[in-house]
């Protein structure tokens, strides 16, 4: 039987959130995305000006930062 694990909170999430635990680093879930030649280059590039490891942590790094931001702007409001 599989173990499912509760998704955090979109309203609440920060930056750090996949470090919080150890079920959050737990990632079973695959994303497959195409780049064209220009792409993968300036990705290859930006992973060897920031050193940051794998083209996938770096990948997930940037597309996380992109969704919590875009989140944070659009929270509901009461007025």
């Amino acid at each position: 039987m599989r173990r499912r694990t509760k998704l955090p909170n979109p309203h609440t999430l920060t930056p750090d959130f996949m470090s919080k635990s150890r079920e959050a680093k737990l990632r079973t879930h695959k994303i497959f995305v195409r780049l064209n030649d220009e792409e993968l280059r300036a990705l290859r590039k930006y992973q060897d000006l920031v050193k940051g490891g794998t083209r996938s942590k770096i990948c997930r790094e940037i597309i996380m930062e992109k969704v919590i931001s875009t989140l944070d702007e659009n929270q509901p409001t009461l007025f």
